[in-house]
């Protein structure tokens, strides 16, 4: 990858370190986030990056570099010009301000897919989440997960051609028999959108993914009942569910499947990490762990963060864990039935998670993508 190739803001200082010519990044948005302060040339800063690649991971190209904020929830606009994506601004010990830490105090920003125009949409506020934003049919509308964790709820909000914010955010209600809805998606080619979410059907909390009319919150339907991949149904141990996560549902673009990642408890027999399962929107109740075949029960092989490419096409993350510090996240292809797994060759020495299938303006399929650089330090 040529790390100069398209990044297009930056500073005026060049760094001739380990053999490249590199330009450090900056954020350059005047009234929100201030610059990087550009003062540690060191071939170890740009810690994080969004890239935008062919299907097949060539011809990359960089979005947007940053020495210490993280960015995730890479969704390319409906008219092919801008991503929108999440960051992060709560910085741990090292400076980083990264997933790792939570989604509380996170923004939605906007950044045109040549690396132009960088500015906010949805303004951080302190011990409160705004991410996950989803581009809604083939309009300027998007929806996002917002507020404090104990009562996060549903937006939408619009913006102009040019990425401003010109209504809302109005909010989306969800039945008051889910007190804890997370990770909205919308379909775009039907209203409705899928989220996961916590219920009690009278036998203690359970954690399922729900999808329902996006207009008028209509038509609520349970469609997973949190089994493992044997079948055996996982009830939560705690009213948060935090011994089964059930996230980042994804319906198929004829409307048919919806996708998602779940954790089942890590013991017993039927223990594993992160896989990918996908149900049937006609027969809720009935989904399959597409993932078992090819990662088996072992917790340190996961699947997560599923995109539809087409209607039996699936590009996901895979995280292999040595240790809390050593692992490798790298973004595969696969069948909706779990065959034809494939690893798409992106650039070494990175970390690549939420990924973002999308066709661009020739029609050629292509992919957004966030990304961390291994063992990169972090500086402001």
């Amino acid at each position: 990858m040529k790390t100069s190739h398209r990044i297009l803001k930056v500073c005026t200082v060049a760094l001739s370190l380990c053999g490249l010519i590199l330009f450090q990044n900056c954020a350059t948005s005047s009234q929100d986030t201030p610059p990087e302060t550009c003062t540690t040339l060191d071939c170890t800063t740009l810690k994080y990056s969004l890239f935008v690649a062919d299907m097949d991971g060539s011809n990359v190209s960089v979005i947007k570099t940053s020495s210490y904020q993280d960015m995730t929830h890479p969704r390319v606009s409906n008219d092919k010009n801008w991503v929108a994506y999440t960051t992060y601004n709560t910085t741990n010990g090292d400076g980083c301000a990264s997933l790792d830490i939570g989604y509380l105090n996170t923004e939605i920003r906007a950044i045109q897919i040549n690396g132009t125009g960088d500015k906010r949409i949805i303004a951080p506020l302190a011990n409160e989440f705004n991410t996950n934003s989803y581009w809604i049919g083939t309009s300027n509308e998007f929806t996002y997960l917002s507020g404090p964790v104990a009562s996060l709820k549903f937006y939408r909000a619009t913006v102009d051609a040019s990425m401003n914010l010109v209504s809302g955010p109005t909010l989306i209600p969800v039945a008051g028999t889910i007190p804890v809805p997370m990770d909205p998606a919308t379909h775009s080619g039907t209203d409705k959108i899928v989220f996961p979410g916590l219920y009690n059907p009278g036998s203690g909390f359970v954690k399922s993914i729900f999808i329902m009319n996006l207009s008028d919150s209509s038509n609520l339907v349970g469609l997973s009942l949190g089994r493992d991949h044997a079948g055996n149904v996982l009830t939560c141990t705690n009213a948060a569910c935090t011994n089964i996560m059930e996230n980042d549902p994804k319906v198929s673009p004829d409307g048919s499947k919806v996708a998602f990642m779940r954790q089942a408890p890590e013991a017993g027999a039927n223990g594993h990490g992160f896989h990918i399962f996908v149900v049937p929107v006609a027969s809720p109740l009935n989904e399959v762990d597409i993932s078992y075949s090819a990662i088996g029960a072992d917790v340190l092989l996961n699947d997560a963060l599923p995109e539809w490419i087409d209607n039996n096409t699936l590009v996901f993350s895979t995280i292999e864990i040595v240790s809390a510090t050593n692992y490798s996240k790298n973004v595969y292809t696969m069948k909706s039935d779990g065959t034809q797994r494939t690893k798409i060759s992106l650039p070494a020495g990175y970390r690549y998670s939420d990924v973002f299938p999308f066709t661009d303006g020739t029609g050629k399929q292509r992919l957004v993508i966030s990304a961390e650089k291994i063992n990169a330090t972090c500086y402001q």
